[in-house]
């Protein structure tokens, strides 16, 4: 495949020799002691270099363009824009040459994955290329891997896409940043807060890009790309306040796929999403994070220790509970880039831990019909509090093939601490009901002696880059499933759900804050749910903007409407929600919205820190060039 992106330091004007000469002086002059007691753990080498006053004093005249943030800084007024591309305030070319020499090169202009499919795009066009970007698009490991693509580019405006699956023969950069840093040192994450800060740029944070709703995205921003921030140190015997035991820490970019190979590799078990491209120092642990592991531990979010960010005002601290804790609260599920950029982790690391995973199915036929189907639905569900109580974790999908006919997917049952034989006595019940009304299975049932095994032979790749679905979700607490009234209006929406043409995908888990923890600002509603459930709507390829958003708005109020009348005191996971959730304030973050909007004022005055959905979000708008609920525009105060 053909590199997407490059860098500007050959593109732009060069600076001084004085000026790459001090700046030279000023990298060099960044290095502290790797020493951190506050965190009690070493700072990772990305970590030692850092900004400083001292270092700014170097810089001479170019020293305004990086300066660390003020107390007086505040919301700008009502209808003030971020500074956008071709505006008169838009950085000259000298001053991007002056951040790019400042960062060492690592300024990178953004170029789409897909531009290698554009003629217009000559210096990236490459069939050969594009037929490689066309085949992999729906692999996130692609757009991982790339500062600026996102997992779910409807958010970002469709603005280049493969000409396979495009509806227009334009590629533009559209939704994303204009540019992104590609960081290796803390320095340089200072250095980009101070300069989009000061020169009122928008400015976004990408680790992976996995958020269902493009958080990490928009256009004209300066995009801060952390995915190479992979280092990972484990302590065997980590002390900090009351804790005491194994943990890991972890640089922002690392994935689920690397701490599980890590921690398997030195006999622990991570706590981490499902995802095997999800990068959990990031946006997921910032949005509490459930996990196979969460009926047992609770969300990622509650493994937090200490971490290490970058503040609004380019200030670089390390946060623990001790030592800052409303911060420490509010990061741990509190959403991502809200209050700062976290550089690394640290969290705590459990035993080895044996797992049972099971796959089967189950359809209606000639001998089994929709009700009867249904019947079989709703006997599982009951078992939802005995199952989730029991530390297991279900994966499931219920689709609708034809009229009245269904299909149920258990991918997969993970039974977390338990063999075959207790796994069989856990799903006895359920699978005697089945017996009982006559719809056959086959289980699939396979055990392994550690977390990592099972999980990497139980959770497929994820399938990502589609343009033409959007999905919602909600969290139904436990009493929607022991209220036999509550349990029948829930089983009736989602069956009406599925009979209307919308796929169910769902998760039986219990994520319970475990007992001596810290508390997070974590959604109160994952602490008595049962079930994430999960669903998504479609249209044409060729569809208008008119009737995508059509289409958009009967999912948000009328089929999920549906669900949220079966528990409207919930709420929703917000890394995996409807991006036009009504009063996501309270649906992503229940009563704790009023503190972190408070703390939001106190860390971040001037709103530096923006994504959809996230604390304070409310106080912008994204003029969207389409008119749907992208990032496709300027973001303004309103």
């Amino acid at each position: 495949m053909a590199p997407a992106t490059t860098s500007i330091l050959t593109a732009l004007s060069v600076c001084s020799q004085a000026l790459a000469a001090a700046v030279e002086v000023s990298l060099a002059a960044t290095t502290v002691s790797p020493v951190n007691s506050v965190a009690n753990a070493s700072y990772f080498v990305s970590e030692i270099q850092q900004l400083t006053d001292s270092v700014l004093r170097t810089l001479g005249s170019h020293q305004s363009l990086f300066n660390f943030g003020d107390a007086n800084l505040s919301l700008p007024a009502v209808g003030t824009c971020k500074v956008y591309p071709g505006d008169a305030a838009w950085p000259s070319t000298s001053q991007w040459s002056v951040f790019n020499q400042a960062l060492g090169g690592a300024l990178i202009k953004t170029v789409p994955l897909a531009a290698t499919c554009y003629p217009a795009w000559s210096e990236y066009y490459n069939q050969t290329a594009c037929e490689e970007i066309s085949d992999d698009w729906t692999v996130s490991y692609l757009h991982a891997a790339d500062p600026a693509s996102i997992m779910w580019p409807l958010f970002e405006g469709r603005s280049c896409l493969p000409t396979d699956i495009a509806t227009s023969s334009n590629c533009t950069i559209g939704g994303y940043s204009s540019y992104a840093v590609n960081v290796s040192t803390v320095a340089q994450i200072q250095l980009a807060v101070n300069f989009a800060r000061n020169q009122r740029l928008r400015l976004t944070v990408k680790n992976t890009g996995h958020d269902f709703n493009g958080k990490s995205t928009g256009a004209g921003a300066l995009g801060i790309w952390t995915h190479n921030l992979k280092d990972i140190e484990v302590y065997d015997d980590y002390r900090l306040g009351d804790y005491r035991g194994p943990a890991v820490k972890l640089g922002a970019g690392v994935q689920a796929f690397e701490v599980y190979e890590k921690a398997h590799e030195l006999g622990y078990t991570a706590v981490g999403g499902e995802g095997k491209t999800v990068g959990v120092a990031g946006g997921y642990v910032l949005g509490g994070g459930h996990s196979p592991m969460s009926s047992v531990y609770g969300l990622a979010a509650d493994q937090v220790l200490a971490l290490e960010v970058v503040l609004a005002n380019g200030r670089f601290v390390t946060v623990t509970e001790q030592s800052n804790s409303d911060l420490f609260w509010a990061l741990r599920g509190g959403g991502g880039g809200t209050y700062g950029i976290v550089t690394s982790l640290i969290a705590r690391l459990h035993p080895k831990t044996p797992v049972t995973v099971s796959t089967f199915s189950f359809a209606t036929s000639t001998n089994v019909t929709a009700d009867t189907f249904w019947a079989g639905v709703d006997a599982y569900m009951k078992r939802f509090p005995a199952n989730a109580d029991a530390g297991t974790y279900a994966y499931f999908w219920i689709i609708k093939l034809g009229e009245e006919s269904y299909e149920f997917l258990m991918n997969p049952y993970f039974a977390v601490n338990h063999t075959v034989a207790e796994f069989n006595a856990l799903m006895a019940p359920w699978f005697a009901e089945l017996d009982c009304l006559g719809i056959p299975y086959s289980p699939n049932t396979t055990y392994y002696d550690n977390f990592y095994e099972a999980w990497d032979a139980g959770f497929p790749l994820e399938t990502v880059g589609s343009v033409t679905m959007m999905t919602g979700s909600r969290l139904i607490p436990r009493e929607n499933f022991v209220n036999a009234t509550l349990f029948h209006q829930t089983a009736a929406a989602f069956r009406s759900t599925v009979s209307a043409g919308y796929s169910l995908l769902a998760f039986n888990l219990k994520a319970e804050l475990p007992a001596g923890y810290p508390a997070s600002a974590a959604n109160p509603a994952f602490r008595t749910t049962l079930m994430h459930a999960i669903t998504s709507t479609s249209w044409y390829r060729n569809a208008t903007n008119t009737e995508i958003k059509a289409t958009m708005d009967t999912f948000t109020y009328d089929v999920l409407g549906e669900w949220r009348k079966t528990c409207p005191d919930s709420g929703a996971y917000m890394s995996e929600a409807d991006i036009q959730e009504p009063d996501f304030q309270q649906a992503f973050y229940g009563d704790f919205y009023t503190r972190l909007y408070a703390l939001k004022q106190r860390w971040d005055p001037a709103g530096l820190f923006y994504a959809p959905t996230a604390v304070g979000s409310e106080d912008w708008e994204v003029r969207s060039l389409d008119g749907l609920p992208d990032q496709n525009g300027r973001l303004c105060r309103v």
